[in-house]
């Protein structure tokens, strides 16, 4: 009985320090993410709140100012300098969708419409380039620079289920963004973007 009685305290005992140990490491994740990742409606340099409905209006921009960007120094060391979250191995530049001409993930053409916006329309320089770039990517793909901050931190991301595998190699493609995907190949797909009829 007594053997009996000591296995049960050590038991509870374990699941005590287990509950404790798992509590203190979302704690961790909860001080990172406040850390590292903007909330929704952080005000931005460029006037733009830190929004998911901004997703089409920088969509847009990747088809309409990109072209006019793209040879720009700016553009291409801006984005040269970060990683294309979808697929890490790639600069934002050059993501792996793009290896066929004319192909983006809509998490790329967002990053990129957004760099054309700043260069062409607010005569932005490199490193507000990238700055501006890398903060709407952060906001608009937070599971992914949590785990790389994590890794970084030699804690193991899927502890918390994360991963630094990029979403492009997961086949998360047409996956939305606020999903953790690349929000699509060719039309947006975002349930998270508020609708208006005006």
């Amino acid at each position: 009985m007594k053997i009996f009685i000591g296995i049960v305290v050590v038991v509870v005992g374990l699941i005590g320090i287990v509950s404790f140990t798992q509590g203190a490491d979302q704690a961790v994740l909860e001080e990172i993410r406040a850390e590292i990742i903007p909330i929704e409606n952080t005000a931005t340099d460029y006037g733009i709140p830190l929004s998911l409905n901004s997703l089409p209006q920088f969509v847009g921009w990747w088809y309409s100012l990109v072209p006019l960007a793209e040879d720009d120094a700016r553009y291409i060391d801006g984005l040269s300098a970060l990683v294309a979250p979808c697929c890490d191995d790639n600069p934002a530049y050059k993501c792996c969708c793009e290896n066929d001409e004319g192909q983006a993930c809509n998490i790329i053409r967002s990053g990129k419409g957004l760099a054309a916006h700043l260069i062409y329309d607010l005569n932005y320089d490199t490193e507000q380039v990238t700055a501006s770039v890398l903060e709407w990517l952060t906001f608009a793909r937070p599971d992914y620079y949590l785990a790389a901050e994590l890794a970084n931190r030699r804690i193991n991301p899927a502890l918390y289920g994360l991963t630094t595998q990029g979403s492009c190699y997961r086949g998360l493609c047409d996956t939305p963004i606020s999903q953790g995907g690349c929000g699509g190949m060719n039309e947006l797909i975002e349930p998270a973007i508020e609708m208006s009829n005006t």
